[in-house]
């Protein structure tokens, strides 16, 4: 009944202001306001009609204006309510005008105003926010700002001296205290409930979600608990029914399958260090094999622990942290990486970013900031400031000057760099080795360099005397280059510029061919004249060009295919296994591939098909088994042709311990003969090498729950 009589008296209050639709209209830089017939109702006066958060509308007659950057009432008889002596004026709805007012140079205040510019609510304010017929309102106390809620006649329904509130529907305001704990008022300022309440969601329904940690319950508008905090996830969908969800089971098996621990959170993950990084409500903390909160829930991000410190991210910045929680870097900066024993760190102020290094004992490096500090590169850390590059080393002396255009290569001793868009060398000391020159380098040693100039590629030593040259294709290796000749000759030439040896192409050889494959088991396939042959690595025809395709040697047998059906024969050129598939691929360590219309199975060196010919493709896995792969699905067959796991499974993955198979997203382990150890029912299923356990993830289900009934 008290609802119903404060929704009638809102509407009694409102009804006779709505708005009526008048225009606005300009005249030399000048506002006025005109009616639905055109007839001009206020003159073109006025530097703004309307409000000053742009909104325009007139309110019983009312409206606002603005002269000389100040606003005040007026209405329609063009007769003014007030002087234009606010700051700001702005209508939330019903009778009262939001205004504010510069009370001294440094502080603006709010108050209210009714239409007939009688001040209601004092400028004592440092915000209001209307909510039907209360405001919230905040005062700065020092660097603390403090809400409360009135009336709309400066009644105080809650004191101003809370954190924060919140309308959350069905006249219920959630308030916030200073230790982040929620409770529940009412419209009179009458507590529901204590503050025992992390966080509150609006009413739906008369009802709401609340969250204590990071569980979920049901309260409704007196207070009263219908659920308590014990599910992961709960929706309001209708009058008293709900749907809701436990949160997910992690456990940890050991190699028996045993459960050894287990656990409640969102995402769990190995670090590598005996912890596991756990994620609950978007926040990430860590524990230890127990399952034992070891750091806790605090954290937006929690990189690797590497050396007992792991990154951690909160409030969008990063610091480094010791396992104990000890500082090692604040949490302060912008972006934080490690390297080994260092750490560069970013600050971003104003759109410059600044940054610094550290070791991992958290002592500064470096005396100078930089704008920007690379990944360490054996010698130092490539930095730029002012627009410039140079490098600083291990102990944060500035070794190579910040006067070039940029660090291109570097080796042991040498680094090759852009000096005022020419290209030089100069060593790790910032010596010159190789003065700025037009031609581009390329560093091959301590004491060796390219340099190409037009067509032409020089060898020259660090004092840039030539020892070879070559307008052929040059090939870099650790200790020597290849050189590519038109003819296919082929020139290994050492960083002295001396040719160590020479191999001539196969067709520089009498017997010619059209194209030549790679060498296998001594036998290099050619085709001539469009048939398919072989030859030894003298270039001399071993095997006849009479095949219409073929394959490459291994355990003594190669693919040919004739009559276009292929086969395999040996290096006598005997036919070993009848050219009778459609598919046939190189031998494997005595297994090959074979297909027949379409479907594929697998044969020996004597032919035999030893697993029969019905799968859409064969694959190998690491630990040597075959993944047999037919209409979408994976199963497994050992190396005798032993069909261990028939396909009927989304994905497969074989590991020591056992074969984990997934059907519908959803994860299972069998044993390496198909018997399923657990079932498939896991979102997660994770081998851990070193501990040589699994750890799982049962997700919950979303249920339906009548609450009327509870």
């Amino acid at each position: 009944m008290v609802r119903a009589l404060f929704i009638f008296f809102f509407l009694t209050i409102t009804i006779p202001l709505l708005a009526v639709d008048y225009q606005r209209f300009e005249e030399n830089g000048k506002f006025g306001l005109k009616d639905t017939n055109g007839a001009i109702v206020l003159p073109a006066a006025f530097d703004a009609l309307g409000w000053s958060d742009g909104n325009f509308s007139v309110i019983g007659q009312i409206t606002g204006y603005r002269q000389h950057n100040k606003w005040g009432l007026l209405n329609l008889k063009k007769e003014f309510i007030t002087k234009a002596e606010f700051f700001s004026l702005t209508w939330p709805g019903g009778d009262r005008v939001i205004v504010s007012k510069l009370i001294n140079p440094y502080s603006i205040k709010f108050g209210f105003l009714d239409l007939q510019g009688k001040l209601i609510v004092p400028f004592i304010y440092d915000a209001i926010d209307p909510n039907n017929l209360r405001a919230i309102v905040m005062i700065k106390n020092g660097v603390r700002y403090e809400y409360g809620l009135i009336d709309l006649n400066n009644r105080s329904v809650i004191p101003v001296r809370y954190k924060k509130i919140t309308p959350i529907g069905s006249l219920r305001y959630a308030v916030q205290n200073f230790s982040d704990k929620t409770a529940l008022c009412n419209e009179e300022g009458k507590w529901v409930t204590d503050f025992i309440i992390d966080n509150i969601s609006e009413f739906h329904h008369d009802l709401a979600v609340i969250y204590q940690g990071w569980k979920q319950g049901i309260i409704d508008r007196n207070g009263e608990n219908k659920i308590q905090p014990t599910y992961r996830s709960i929706h309001i969908i209708a009058p008293g029914q709900l749907t809701v969800r436990k949160a997910d089971e992690w456990k940890l098996l050991d190699a028996s399958f045993k459960e050894v621990q287990q656990t409640e959170a969102d995402e769990l993950f190995f670090n590598d260090t005996n912890l596991y990084r756990i994620e609950v409500d978007g926040k990430s903390g860590l524990v230890n094999e127990k399952f034992e909160m070891v750091w806790p829930l605090d954290y937006d991000y929690i990189g690797a622990v590497e050396n007992k410190q792991a990154v951690v991210k909160k409030n969008k910045k990063f610091g480094l942290l010791r396992l104990d929680q000890t500082i090692v870097l604040p949490i302060e900066f912008d972006s934080l990486c490690v390297q080994k024993n260092f750490i560069r760190t970013m600050r971003r102020t104003g759109g410059k970013s600044t940054w610094d290094l550290y070791d991992t004992f958290g002592i500064r490096k470096a005396s100078t900031s930089y704008e920007f500090i690379d990944q360490y590169k054996g010698k130092f850390f490539p930095v730029k400031n002012r627009g410039y590059v140079g490098g600083v080393d291990r102990y944060g002396k500035e070794r190579i000057a910040c006067v070039y255009d940029s660090l291109l290569e570097m080796n042991d001793s040498l680094v090759k760099v852009k000096f005022k868009g020419h290209y030089g060398i100069i060593t790790v000391d910032d010596q010159w080795r190789l003065p700025p020159q037009r031609n581009s380098i390329k560093l091959l040693s301590d004491n060796h360099y390219l340099e190409k100039q037009d067509s032409l590629i020089f060898l020259k030593d660090i004092s840039g005397n030539t020892l070879y040259f070559t307008e052929h294709p040059i090939t870099i290796f650790k200790d020597h280059l290849e050189e590519l000749l038109p003819d296919g000759t082929e020139k290994e030439i050492n960083f002295q510029g001396q040719i160590i040896s020479r191999k001539e192409p196969i067709q520089s050889i009498p017997f010619q061919a059209e194209q030549r494959f790679k060498e296998s088991e001594g036998l290099i396939g050619i085709q001539r004249d469009g048939k398919f042959g072989f030859v030894d690595s003298r270039g001399r025809l071993r095997i006849a060009n009479r095949y219409e395709d073929i394959g490459e040697f291994h355990d003594g047998l190669a693919p040919i295919k004739l009559l276009g059906k292929w086969g395999y024969i040996n290096k006598a050129d005997q036919i070993v296994i009848q050219p009778t598939y459609e598919v046939c691929k190189n031998f494997n360590q005595h297994v090959a591939q074979v297909s027949r219309k379409e479907k594929y199975g697998l044969i020996n060196t004597s032919g035999k098909e030893f697993l029969e010919l019905q799968y859409d493709s064969i694959g190998v896995l690491p630990d040597g088994n075959f993944l047999l792969v037919r209409n979408n699905l994976k199963g497994m067959a050992d190396r005798t042709g032993r069909v261990l796991i028939e396909p009927r499974f989304d994905s497969l993955e074989s590991l020591a311990l056992g074969v984990i198979v997934s059907r519908q997203k959803l994860l299972g382990l069998l044993t390496h003969d198909g018997v399923s150890v657990l079932p498939i029912q896991y979102s997660v299923l994770i081998y851990i090498p070193k501990k040589n356990s699994f750890l799982i993830k049962k997700e919950s289900l979303w249920e339906t729950i009548d609450v009327s009934s509870l």
